[in-house]
């Protein structure tokens, strides 16, 4: 069997064919999600959400 690599100019091609706008949003979405963790107020305590999970089951 033969072992295929990927090339840098075929993670490029890939890159380069996704859709303008996703960039964007993307990124929009990862700095969102990290000011939302540094607000640690707004969380859920891991104790309850333990324990909702366990009471679903």
């Amino acid at each position: 069997m033969k072992h295929t690599a990927i090339t840098d100019e075929k993670v490029e091609a890939d890159t380069a064919a996704q859709e303008p706008g996703y960039a964007a949003w993307k990124r929009a979405k990862v700095e969102r999600g990290l000011a939302q963790a540094k607000d640690r107020s707004a969380m859920i305590p891991a104790d309850q959400v333990l324990d909702a999970l366990k009471l679903a089951r």
